[in-house]
């Protein structure tokens, strides 16, 4: 090319002339190369506009179809090339059909920020943006909802396992209770109680009683010998009742010896009855043995009588 201007410039110039020429030449080179990268940037442009016109139709028709995740991927790389802010806008719509409201609200969000975006753009954008918050509000809170209810079912169902096992644990404990009873069971010791002696009373009063008698005699024979040993004997009359006194005191003696053994004898038996003796209070009511003093018929001095 540069070859070329030159002679172009060499035919019609000479001499001084033909310095002109090379600098008209010259001149004509730097306008080549200059317009040559812009026209080769140009080329560029237009081919990556076709890659984004095409991955935009493509996501037209994914989007018609109905696949909208394929959608939304190829309108932002339609986006990456372009930088169209109706391809962000897009693939934020093909998300939000999809129902990947995160996706798209983040799209959205970015969208609604692009200084190029007019006003009936970020209006719409914004209505979009409150209509799905309000959508993932609502699944929030249907979520919460759901794991109420399951706690609740979970509860249920837990309180329903454990009165069933504590009707199994009743039945259990009443069928053992059956089998316990239906054993043969031995006999239970009871304990006795040691038996109360019994107080033989009857005994007891006779031998004092007696020995009341005895002591009587005693003193009676006391007194018939102090009798006899005071008197002065003078005569006849008074040897008589000497002798009475003598003969009064030897009977009463006897009959102190007597009736001192005779009580002694009581009291013994009555001892022995009563180590011996047991029984419930009715038997202690009831004497085992009795006895009675009394004058004796005829002119006797003592007469006892009494079952032992």
């Amino acid at each position: 090319m540069v070859d070329f201007v030159l002679a172009i410039a060499a035919r019609f110039a000479d001499g001084g002339a033909r310095n002109a020429a090379k600098r008209l030449a010259l001149t004509c080179l730097c306008l080549i190369a200059l317009a040559a990268p812009a026209r080769a940037a140009e080329t560029a442009d237009d081919a990556d506009l076709r890659k984004a016109e095409a991955a935009a139709t493509e996501a037209k028709v994914f989007f018609k179809a109905g696949l909208f995740d394929k959608a939304s991927g190829k309108f932002m790389e339609a986006y990456a090339i372009s930088k169209r802010p109706s391809l962000m806008y897009n693939a934020a719509r093909a998300y939000e059909e999809a129902l990947n409201f995160r996706e798209a609200l983040a799209l959205l969000k970015h969208y609604r920020d692009l200084p190029t975006v007019g006003e009936d753009g970020r209006r719409d954008a914004d209505e979009r943006i409150a209509r799905m918050e309000g959508v993932l509000r609502q699944q929030a809170d249907a979520v919460a909802l759901k794991e109420q209810a399951d706690r609740q079912e979970a509860a249920r169902i837990a309180l329903e396992v454990q009165k069933k096992q504590d009707a199994a644990r009743a039945e259990q404990l009443r069928l053992d209770q059956e089998r316990l009873a239906q054993l043969p069971t031995e006999p239970t010791p009871t304990a006795t109680l040691p038996k109360s002696r019994h107080v033989p009373w009857a005994l007891l009063a006779s031998a004092v009683g007696v020995g009341l008698l005895a002591g009587g005699a005693y003193a009676e024979a006391r007194l018939e010998a102090g009798q006899a040993r005071a008197m002065t004997i003078v005569d006849s009359a008074d040897v008589d009742t000497y002798l009475s006194h003598v003969s009064d005191a030897k009977t009463f003696q006897a009959v102190a010896i007597a009736g001192a053994v005779l009580g002694a004898g009581l009291a013994t038996w009555a001892a022995i009855d009563w180590w011996t003796s047991g029984g419930s209070p009715q038997e202690k009511s009831q004497p085992k043995s009795s006895l009675g003093v009394s004058p004796a018929p005829g002119g006797g001095m003592l007469s006892w009588r009494g079952a032992f």
